[in-house]
C-alpha cells in the first residue's frame, strides 16, 4: 500500500467559505483522491489545517506554522511515497509583510524538510488558487488587501522554479480553479474537483 501525504491550510482541510464548516469527504479533493486511488492501493493521509503557513507564527494563533509541524508528520506516518504540498496562501497575510520571494524560501523550507525526512519521498508542489480581489470586501478583508493579491499571482512562478530546482512535479491551481465566487480565498466544489483530477492525473501519469 503506497502513503501519499497531503500537506496544507484550509483549502487541503476543505474550508466550507458560506458557512465556516468543512466540506465532506464526497467534495473536499483530498476526499475525492482518496476513493479515486483507493483501488490503484494508495492510502491519502489528510493533513490540512486552517491558517497554516509555510514558516510564519502569527502573534496571536499557536501552532500554524507548518514548518514546526512537519516533521513529526512526517515521521508518524512514514513511510510515505508521495507528498502533496499546497501552502503560500496564508503567507500573503499583511500580518507578516512577507514579499513573493520570503514567501517562495518558505516553500522552500518545506520540500527541505520532506528531503531530509526521506529522500525518496515523491513531492508534488502545488501553487495555491490566485486569491481574488473580492477578499477586501468580505469576510477575511482584515487579514488580506491588494497586495496580497499581487503576491498570490507572483508565486506561481518562484513556486515553479522551486520545483524545478528540487525535482519535483508541479500544479498551478489557479489553471484550472478560482475563487471569484467564494470569499476570495477559498475553493468550491467545483474548484475541488478540478483540483482532485489534476492530481489524480498527475498520480496515474507518474507514480501508478
Amino acid at each position: 500500500m503506497k502513503k501519499m501525504l497531503c500537506f496544507g491550510d484550509s483549502n487541503t482541510y476543505g474550508f466550507r467559505y458560506y458557512d465556516r464548516g468543512r466540506f465532506d469527504e464526497s467534495i473536499r479533493w483530498t476526499g475525492l483522491l482518496t476513493e479515486w486511488l483507493r483501488p490503484y492501493g494508495t492510502e491519502v493521509i489528510e493533513s490540512g489545517l486552517n491558517s497554516r503557513t509555510t514558516v510564519f507564527d502569527y502573534a496571536e494563533k499557536y501552532g500554524k506554522n507548518g514548518s514546526k509541524a512537519l516533521p513529526s508528520i512526517l515521521e508518524e506516518n512514514s513511510p510515505i511515497d508521495v507528498a502533496v504540498v499546497m501552502l503560500g496562501t496564508n503567507d500573503c497575510k499583511t500580518e507578516f509583510h512577507a514579499d513573493s520571494s520570503m514567501i517562495a524560501d518558505g516553500i522552500q523550507t518545506i520540500i527541505s524538510q520532506i528531503r531530509r525526512a526521506d529522500e525518496h519521498i515523491k513531492i508534488i508542489l502545488v501553487c495555491p488558487a490566485f486569491i481574488d480581489q473580492c477578499v477586501t470586501e468580505k469576510a477575511f478583508s482584515q487579514s488580506f488587501d491588494e497586495s496580497s493579491v499581487q503576491k498570490s499571482v507572483e508565486i506561481k512562478d518562484k513556486f515553479r522554479q522551486c520545483a524545478w530546482k528540487n525535482h519535483c512535479l508541479f500544479i498551478s491551481a489557479s489553471d484550472f480553479a478560482d475563487t471569484k465566487m467564494t470569499d476570495g480565498i477559498h475553493l468550491d466544489e467545483k474548484g475541488h474537483h478540478a483540483l482532485a483530477k489534476a492530481l489524480f492525473d498527475c498520480m496515474k501519469k507518474n507514480f501508478l
